[in-house]
């Protein structure tokens, strides 16, 4: 059984420096629309997306608006085999949600939305135009209502069961940030061991993977460790 690798992509900048964290809270609380030809905008994201298509990972690479893909990451993003999707933040309504929607797919022709994510767990504000209240069951309705998958929630799994998949969608997720794992679940080679028999979402956040060594280790760790034990990466 396999991998599959779901990623975030908060941050228009990251949030490696000073500088970074700044530009992407501008874009992500005042602007709210991406700036698509500013200087190191996604680099984060390209820096990631280069490193799996060098070893043949594909994944679901989540956008918000603010980080709409440029020219750049669509490439990858096309060149790598992944799957495009909404990480989506006005969920107010189905209205809110479904224009957000539309906004996403008319930047990007290019590309096809199949699923989307919730961006935030219901606890804080994280953007202009984000709403906060986490609500999944609301989501699952809206993915019947419009046809586009809600493939994964933002659990934190408490044991390996809570890792499952339940009527086609995760609840929960293994988190490649160590504090949001639980302790029974805190080390990669469980991960690996569970993927030998069950499908296992594993997410990621690439300006946490640019700005900490503890997050790429790790997540670098996961792919060697799935090569050695024969465990594949998927998309469906």
């Amino acid at each position: 059984m396999p991998l599959i690798l779901r990623v975030d992509v908060d941050k228009p900048f990251g949030h490696s420096n000073l500088i970074r964290k700044i530009s992407s809270k501008v874009f992500e609380d005042i602007i709210g629309t991406p700036p698509l030809k500013f200087y190191k905008y996604l680099s984060h994201l390209i820096e990631f997306l280069e490193y799996c298509n060098s070893e043949k990972i594909s994944g679901f690479i989540y956008h918000r608006i603010c980080t709409s893909p440029n020219k750049k990451v669509t490439d990858l993003l096309i060149d790598g085999k992944h799957k495009f999707g909404l990480h989506a933040e006005n969920t107010k309504s189905y209205e809110t949600f479904l224009s957000e929607f539309h906004d996403l797919k008319k930047r990007n022709p290019k590309l096809i939305i199949e699923s989307f994510t919730k961006h935030g767990s219901g606890q804080l504000k994280l953007g202009k135009y984000h709403y906060p209240i986490y609500e999944p069951a609301k989501y699952r309705e809206w993915s019947k209502k419009a046809n586009i998958k809600y493939q994964s929630g933002n659990g934190i799994a408490q044991n390996t069961n809570d890792l499952l998949c339940k009527n086609d969608e995760f609840d929960n997720v293994f988190w490649l940030e160590r504090e949001y794992r639980n302790e029974d679940l805190f080390e990669i080679e469980k991960i690996i061991e569970l993927a030998k028999t069950e499908n296992v979402v594993v997410l990621i956040h690439p300006c946490n993977y640019h700005s900490f060594k503890v997050v790429k280790d790790d997540f670098q760790n996961l792919v060697n460790l799935s090569k050695e034990e024969k465990v594949e990466w998927i998309v469906y």
